[in-house]
């Protein structure tokens, strides 16, 4: 019951002696000096500057200047180096497995050999002087049917009209 009442206090209960507050100043100092004595000699010293160069020297240290080195995982070299070399495997692959029987004459086409001795401007002594006179002993020309069923059959197959237009005309 005696919490009823609270709210209506008005004073707090306490009181200071009059004028305190502006004497404090003047009664606490001195008597702090006499319990306090300060020893001036701590035996630290401060080097000179100290405090003028404290922030540079920090920050020096914090934030170096100094650039990493960057390693790059894919280098235009490396690449380079690994392409060449799996070029290289698929060449060898395709050479090793995809080799075919041998080049020889009868091999060759017909039509790639007409259009070698045509670019290559090839005439017919040209040709006749890389073959031996024993070579062109063994052509048995005797043997061959010139009949005139069979020239006018190879003239059909072989010739177009304006061919034939054209020999008609000389």
């Amino acid at each position: 019951m005696k919490n009823n009442n609270l709210h209506n206090i008005k004073s707090s209960g306490f009181k200071t002696p009059d004028n305190y507050f502006e004497s404090f100043n003047e009664t606490l100092l001195p008597k702090l000096k006499d319990k306090l004595e300060l020893n001036k000699a701590t035996g630290f010293k401060v080097p000179d500057d100290y405090f003028k160069t404290v922030d540079d020297n920090i920050l020096r240290n914090i934030n170096p200047k100094k650039e990493t080195k960057v390693i790059t995982l894919f280098s235009w070299r490396k690449v380079a180096y690994a392409s060449a070399i799996a070029a290289s495997l698929i060449f060898m692959f395709n050479a090793v497995f995809n080799m075919k029987d041998e080049v020889n004459f009868n091999s060759i086409e017909t039509a790639s050999v007409e259009d070698y001795i045509i670019t290559q401007d090839i005439n017919v002594y040209d040709i006749a002087s890389l073959l031996e006179d024993d070579a062109l002993d063994e052509v048995n020309y005797t043997e061959s049917d010139f009949s005139e069923k069979n020239i006018e059959t190879f003239l059909i197959n072989n010739l177009n009209i304006q061919d034939l237009e054209n020999l008609y005309k000389e």
